[in-house]
């Protein structure tokens, strides 16, 4: 009995490994993407994205993904949980740029530790509490000042501005950057996006409008070191940033011993689900055309072969712009009515390009567009 089950286990771990769409969890979350999510998409981009969706995602345990199963979360395979929110972002740019930020408070909570952090999980878990990010403008100070820290007793003082953070009016709480200027140090904690003091506007982006992405103002909100989940010198940081995979990032947070090799190779996720739905339509209008086939095993290739950051991350944004463009052109004009979704897809495509844009990020795009003679 013993190896009979032994023996099952590595069947349905080897059916997983070759195609994360068998795991129960990823057809559940499809059936609601294709029923619910994906009917709304194009209004979605248009306007905001629902409660009503969040509410759905909750119901399918959606954020227990992003929390150990000690907290109160599921320990579903990484992979599953890549496909899933690559499917989500072919489906609805918007609600997937809002959702899947939802466990960057999660590994830094762990690895604070405190009692306080550890509290947030189970509610992360069962969605009770939605979250996300508000750090990555800080990469631009000291030649662009946005959220300043000082240091008080029993904590910081946060005062300026977040220039991004999606999902305004729906996310709770957020994995905040600051910058205290006078030690030349980052400072990341947890904040609770409803604390007086907070502030939001919604920015209108032409891409991912829906997003309810917003400019966050900070006026003297202070930051309890409970709730502090990292400092970290600026240059320390600035000469890491862009270099780990975000995934690889997380578990060193948790184990710095951790060996890298031990953590799956997992695509950024986004232009790959951008991409791939923007071919699968391309090739029901088109389904012997070579050009479209020959993207399409380019993306294919492309995303099973890891690559140093940031250059898979480049190499797949670039491929999800001709993908998605292609999927425009294969619509024709129609493509570009404010009711398709070709044209939602193609703006969401460039908006990825400019998402985390750290330093050495942007020069690799930069780099993926130059065209030499062959």
């Amino acid at each position: 009995m013993t190896t009979i089950a032994t023996e099952t286990e590595t069947e349905t771990e080897d059916t997983l490994a070759a195609d994360p769409r068998e795991h129960d969890a990823y057809i559940e979350f499809a059936s609601l993407v294709d029923e619910v999510i994906a009917p709304r998409a194009v209004e979605v981009d248009r306007t905001e994205v629902p409660r009503s969706h969040i509410e759905a995602l909750r119901e399918v345990g959606y954020f227990r993904w992003a929390v150990p199963a000690e907290f109160g979360g599921l320990d579903l395979p990484a992979e599953v949980g890549n496909a899933a929110d690559n499917l989500l972002f072919g489906a609805d740019p918007s609600t997937a740029t809002v959702v899947t930020q939802h466990g960057a408070p999660v590994v830094p909570a762990i690895a604070a530790g405190t009692e306080q952090t550890l509290a947030l999980l189970p509610k992360l878990a069962s969605g009770e509490l939605i979250g996300g990010a508000g750090m990555g403008h800080v990469r631009s100070w000291p030649a662009k000042r946005g959220t300043v820290a000082r240091r008080v007793p029993g904590g910081y003082r946060i005062d300026g501005v977040v220039g991004w953070a999606s999902g305004w009016g729906l996310t709770d709480v957020i994995w905040l950057g600051a910058v205290d200027e006078d030690r030349e140090e980052y400072v990341f904690g947890i904040a609770d996006l409803h604390e007086r003091g907070i502030s939001g506007e919604i920015l209108k982006l032409s891409a991912v409008f829906g997003s309810r992405t917003a400019t966050l103002t900070l006026d003297d909100v202070f930051l309890p070191d409970e709730y502090v989940t990292e400092v970290v010198s600026v240059a320390e940081w600035k000469a890491r940033d862009g270099l780990i995979r975000p995934e690889l990032r997380r578990a060193l947070q948790l184990d710095p011993d951790l060996d890298p090799d031990d953590v799956p190779q997992l695509p950024p996720v986004g232009a790959y689900g951008l991409a791939r739905a923007a071919l699968d339509d391309a090739l029901v209008v088109h389904p012997d055309d070579e050009s479209l086939l020959a993207i399409s095993a380019e993306l294919e290739s492309a995303v099973a072969t890891p690559l140093p950051d940031p250059q898979w991350r480049v190499t797949l944004d670039e491929i999800a712009v001709r993908a998605t463009t292609a999927g425009v052109v294969a619509r024709g004009g129609v493509g570009l009515l404010d009711n398709e979704i070709a044209q939602v897809r193609a703006r969401a495509a460039t908006f990825l390009q400019v998402r985390g844009l750290a330093p050495l990020v942007r020069t690799a795009h930069f780099r993926s567009y130059v065209r030499t003679n062959q």
